[in-house]
């Protein structure tokens, strides 16, 4: 049995723990800081000196802290019962919304898994919507072709390299020498990387019988995607040999390939169980995973606003130093999105000072033409709240239907409120 820590998505006191507590401050430093959510470990954990605390990055899911000795960590959301499977579900609405969905979670296939309870999350489901939303890009987009090896044996022509062994033992022996066995390279889209894909596919369709119910209301939504994109693989074949897995070499020039055909062969090597399931339905065996909640709730605010304003929505323009998560221009609005629940009472201003920030910088005024100097921006924060709006008003975005709330001492400073989709008991 697993020893795990069940932690909230905030800070935690470990001072009555101290062995648990020096453990975890060995491990942090052990860490280095990670570039990517594929590198991160413990789940992002750190540790304040003065506060005594230790403290989250504001990822959810579960990480091993060591293997060997069998301890493990599970986060769970911040905002209880949040749905986040219908949330990424909301993404593919939006092109530009799911796109680098890596950014958002992370799964170690390749890990030990982690023992849990059942309750905690549901992790199969959001596997199979990712990959099958990443096929169905590529779809979009066209399947790449490739050059194969073809084996074949002709009828009084010759194709590519004659294969002397097999048409003297077939043509000479047999009295056929018309027939030539020949080997030559076709070019189609029946290369391995779509074999690979489509192996993976065939897969995907017992992983979503198996969690129907883990579905849910999406379940017709995902049928409709995978049937898509089986449609396009029809003349694919679903072969792919193990040596083949392991010695594929991806074209940098094919993004979503790159993004498809890592989760193509876990996927296959797993043959289609990412998890494990105990007799008694109570415990289930997840592999390590991340989930970053702010930039999930980042890309579900876009897919709500794109739904509602489509092109007047710019996505993440501006430098490295001053790029805000929106801007729309035919209102002059600075929009950012921030995961954290404590906007609904509070002013953080923090978030204030960053996007004043933005509204001053040239090149973002330019981006919205505003070219008085001495207009003043309007900036908006969107941040969750349970009572808050699920769809903004195509009128406008500073439409009082929106449920716009002025920020007290800041000029032509708003916030609103957006509700998230919560999963609900049975």
């Amino acid at each position: 049995m697993n020893h795990i820590e069940y932690i909230e998505h905030e800070s935690f006191n470990l001072t009555d723990n101290a062995e648990l507590k020096n453990f975890f401050l060995c491990k942090i430093r052990e860490r280095l800081n990670p570039p990517s959510l594929k590198e991160v470990r413990l789940m992002g954990m750190d540790y304040d000196f003065k506060k005594d605390e230790f403290f989250m990055a504001y990822y959810i899911g579960a990480d091993w802290i060591d293997v060997e000795k069998q301890k493990a960590v599970v986060v769970l959301p911040k905002i209880k019962s949040v749905d986040f499977q219908t949330m990424l579900m909301k993404c593919f609405t939006c092109d530009k919304a799911s796109e680098n969905l890596n950014q958002v979670f992370f799964i170690r296939m390749e890990d030990k898994p982690i023992e849990m309870d059942s309750s905690s999350f549901q992790i199969e489901p959001l596997l199979i919507v990712y990959f099958i939303n990443l096929v169905n890009r590529i779809v979009r987009k066209g399947l790449k072709s490739g050059y194969i090896i073809r084996e074949e044996r002709l009828n009084g022509k010759i194709k590519g390299k004659v294969m002397m062994s097999q048409y003297v033992k077939h043509g000479f022996a047999l009295g056929m020498k018309e027939m030539v066995d020949c080997r030559y390279h076709e070019y189609n889209i029946d290369c391995v990387e779509n074999r690979i894909i489509k192996s993976a596919l065939l897969y995907c369709q017992q992983m979503i019988h198996r969690t129907q119910k883990g579905l849910g209301q999406h379940l017709a939504q995902l049928q409709n995607m995978y049937n898509s994109a089986m449609s396009a693989f029809e003349k694919v074949t679903a072969f792919v040999s193990l040596q083949e897995l392991q010695h594929i070499h991806l074209n940098s020039l094919f993004k979503e390939y790159r993004e498809a055909i890592p989760l193509a062969k876990m996927i296959i090597k797993k043959r289609g169980c990412c998890v494990e399931y105990e007799k008694n339905g109570t415990k289930y065996k997840f592999p390590p995973f991340i989930i970053d909640m702010p930039v999930l709730f980042e890309r579900y605010v876009y897919a709500l606003l794109d739904e509602a304003y489509g092109k007047y929505i710019l996505y993440q323009i501006g430098t490295r130093a001053d790029r805000p998560d929106f801007l729309k221009p035919d209102e002059h609005l600075i929009i950012d999105a921030k995961y954290i629940t404590g906007w609904k009472d509070n002013i953080n201003t923090d978030n204030v000072r960053q996007l004043s920030g933005y509204a001053r910088s040239i090149g973002i005024r330019h981006r919205l033409h505003i070219s008085d100097e001495n207009a003043v921006c309007p900036c908006m924060i969107i941040y969750p709240d349970v009572n808050g709006i699920t769809s903004f008003s195509p009128v406008s975005a500073m439409n009082s239907n929106n449920n716009i709330h002025p920020i007290d001492g800041y000029i032509k400073f708003f916030k609103v409120g957006v509700s998230l989709p919560v999963v609900h008991s049975d």
